[in-house]
Formats: structure tokens, C-alpha cells, sequence
């Protein structure tokens, strides 16, 4: 996919996703909420390039809560110059021996091919840090996301 394409894959990737005031709402909700996290940091893709060189990213804001079987559920808001999306994905508790004070989680999510198709999610829940790396066929990344204290 071509550079000037990015543009015109976020904003169709927008009409895709829930409106912008649910993710506030839900973001205001969870700053009272017993069960749900509110994260601030960026998305980085590894990928794509912004004009200056360095790589393309932007502001993120997540509201993580639990879900079945000791998942996560993620709802994010991510901006992009001056386009905003959100989207919510589940990440399923990774097999294997934990680490203490580590939690670790992996998904799927499948977009349209034209949205780079299946996005693979690993993500490393420590202390007040949530980092996912993102893969698809057209990008990948890392989320890099600090807790908010209430």
C-alpha cells in the first residue's frame, strides 16, 4: 500500500468504528470504576514513516476491564494528525508459567483486507505499564500506555 493510501485507510477506518463520544463516556465512567483501568501513552508504527523520517505515531488512550476466562478487554481511542478512531478488542490470558506481578495476553482481530486484515495483539500488562505489539499485513507496532491514577 502506498504512502497517501494511510490517509484514506484511517478515515474509512473511522466510519468502521463506534463514535468518539463512547469512548469518552466510557473514559469519564472508568475514572470511578472499581473494575476498569484508564491508560494514556502512543501508538508507534515500526513500519511507516511520517515525512520528517522518524516513524508515524500519535496520541492513545485505552479503558481496559476484565473479560471471561481471565481476559482483557481494551477499548482504545487513537489519534492520527487530525483523525481520531476507536475501536475494542479482547486479549485472552497467554499459556505458560506467569511471571510475578506480570500479566500476559495475546488476540486476534480481523479487518477488512483493505484495513491490513488480521491483526495479531501481544500484549505485557506490568505494574502501571501496558505495552501491545500489533501486527497485520500493513503495519506493526507497538501501543506503549502508562495507568492513570484516579
Amino acid at each position: 500500500m502506498r504512502r497517501w493510501n494511510l490517509p484514506l485507510f484511517l478515515i474509512l477506518l473511522m466510519g468502521l468504528c463506534p463514535s468518539c463520544s463512547s469512548f469518552h463516556s466510557r473514559w469519564k465512567a472508568a475514572a470511578t470504576s472499581a473494575t476498569q483501568q484508564r491508560w494514556e501513552g502512543k501508538w508507534t508504527s515500526e513500519k511507516h514513516h511520517a515525512p520528517m523520517g522518524g516513524p508515524e505515531e500519535g496520541q492513545l488512550r485505552a479503558v481496559t476491564e476484565p473479560a471471561p476466562k481471565g481476559g482483557l478487554t481494551a477499548h482504545f481511542h487513537a489519534h492520527w494528525l487530525i483523525f481520531a478512531s476507536d475501536y475494542s478488542t479482547t486479549f485472552q490470558p497467554k499459556p505458560g508459567p506467569r511471571r510475578k506481578g506480570v500479566r500476559e495476553f495475546s488476540g486476534t482481530q480481523d479487518l477488512p483486507k483493505l484495513f491490513g486484515g488480521t491483526y495479531h495483539y501481544e500484549t505485557t500488562w506490568a505494574g502501571d505499564q501496558l505495552t501491545t505489539h500489533y501486527r497485520s499485513s500493513y503495519d506493526y507496532g507497538t501501543f506503549s500506555l502508562q495507568k492513570v491514577n484516579r
